[in-house]
């Protein structure tokens, strides 16, 4: 009976030895390395600018995580690659840590609205809304467009452009008509302009003022077409008077 209880007594002694040798091993080989593991800090790397494929290897290299946030419109980072990322590079985080990233949609493009057959004022206000800029106005004779609206356009309707691109615009100043010189208008007074105007066969746009020390209280100081050019009769010519 003394023996059974002696030797029931060892092997349960044995096991419970075996046990804890296996604990020992256990902690030993798995468990503290997790914990010394889990607890360390690496450094996170600068993935702006790589593809997200680069990106994952370089932060499973550091055991870190990665996952991809909704792309945003860029003008520097070509379309694909990652234009932002959190944590930032160069930070220091725990292993496992997951590090966010934002891809490039590239640079983003606006449809030049089609301004034909509008006058200058509409497309002034459509090229503002789609995000462009006004460019040239210039003039032209047409007998097919009505004066005072958009005969052409650069760059076409249609076309994908950056934001702020200028779009220069064509105006009719209705059907072909004789050219005549324009005469010059530079130092006479206001009325008289206006008469060598009609003369000639022109009309008068509008009427710039401006601060003088030149010249007489209501004369001409410049005007635009400027003297000598060719104009068709019937074009409409902008005055800058003098004002004391």
């Amino acid at each position: 009976m003394i023996k059974r209880i002696l030797r029931e007594a060892g092997l349960f002694a044995g096991c419970a030895v075996l046990t804890g040798i296996v604990g020992l091993v256990l902690l030993d080989r798995f468990i503290m390395p997790r914990l010394v593991r889990a607890g360390q800090r690496v450094e996170v790397p600068d993935i702006v600018s790589l593809t997200p494929e680069d990106a994952g290897r370089a932060l499973s290299q550091r055991g870190l995580r990665f996952k991809l946030q909704p792309a945003r419109w860029d003008t520097s980072i070509a379309e694909g690659r990652l234009v932002q990322q959190n944590p930032p590079a160069y930070s220091h985080v725990k292993i496992n840590r997951t590090v966010y990233a934002v891809p490039s949609r590239g640079v983003r493009l606006y449809a030049v609205p089609d301004l034909r057959e509008k006058s200058l004022r509409q497309a002034q206000l459509w090229i503002a809304q789609a995000g462009l800029a006004m460019g040239d106005t210039l003039e032209d004779a047409s007998e097919i467009v009505r004066e005072g609206l958009i005969i052409s356009q650069d760059p076409p309707p249609g076309q994908q452009v950056q934001s702020g691109t200028p779009i220069s615009v064509t105006l009719s100043n209705g059907p072909p008509g004789e050219m005549v010189p324009m005469p010059n208008l530079v130092g006479k007074p206001l009325e008289a302009a206006r008469a060598q105007l009609e003369e000639a066969g022109l009309q008068v746009r509008d009427i710039r003022y401006e601060f003088s020390t030149q010249h007489l209280l209501n004369v001409v100081i410049r005007h635009v077409p400027a003297s000598g050019e060719e104009v068709k009769q019937g074009t409409r010519v902008r005055l800058v008077v003098s004002k004391l």
